[in-house]
């Protein structure tokens, strides 16, 4: 005996009822965040996940007259010029003057690519989402750049925030020197 096209649908639908497994439940599913704990300027703090390149030894540099005192110079990184920044005077604001800062993050961004000398790194962390403090007081040289955080072994760990640091003017701009411009501005 045929089936028709409609039958045929109607008992391999019961066929997979019966023969199906259900799918199990995902119970507790937690978001969670995840980032690399690092220290800036001896400061420890956490760098979420994508927000910088990688972690690498820090190269040997070429220094560059007339820029600010965070500039340590420009060094080559797979095949091109990536300028090395000293976290310590970028932002304590006075020159680091101990042990030789073994490691940088490199950070690629449009428009900016460059090394921030490390003063730690410890590993990749994961915390629950809704552990994140956003009311806890940060060191004030960092306060600016950073969004909240989490504790982790009796610290607080501040989240540096890549964007509002790329984003600050001064930060911006690594000339030692302002000059004024003798041409006007450029009209768009």
């Amino acid at each position: 005996m045929a089936l028709s096209t409609l039958q045929s649908l109607h008992a391999l639908e019961k066929n997979y009822i019966l023969e199906s497994i259900i799918s199990p439940e995902i119970s507790g599913d937690v978001m969670q965040w995840v980032g690399t704990s690092l220290s800036i300027a001896g400061t420890p703090l956490l760098v979420g996940e994508g927000e910088l390149e990688e972690v690498i030894e820090t190269p040997p540099l070429t220094v560059i007259p007339g820029t600010k005192p965070w500039v340590l110079g420009m060094a080559g990184h797979k095949g091109s010029l990536l300028p090395i920044f000293s976290g310590d005077a970028l932002f304590r604001r006075e020159v680091y003057t101990g042990r030789p800062r073994d490691y940088c993050m490199v950070v690629r961004r449009p428009s900016y690519y460059f090394g921030l000398t490390l003063s730690g790194i410890e590993r990749d962390l994961k915390f629950p989402i809704e552990q994140r403090i956003m009311d806890h007081p940060i060191d004030v040289d960092f306060s600016p750049f950073c969004l909240g955080g989490f504790e982790h072994l009796g610290r607080f760990l501040a989240i540096l925030d890549i964007e509002k640091l790329v984003g600050d003017s001064g930060f911006s701009n690594a000339s030692a020197t302002t000059r004024n411009s003798s041409e006007g501005n450029i009209d768009d």
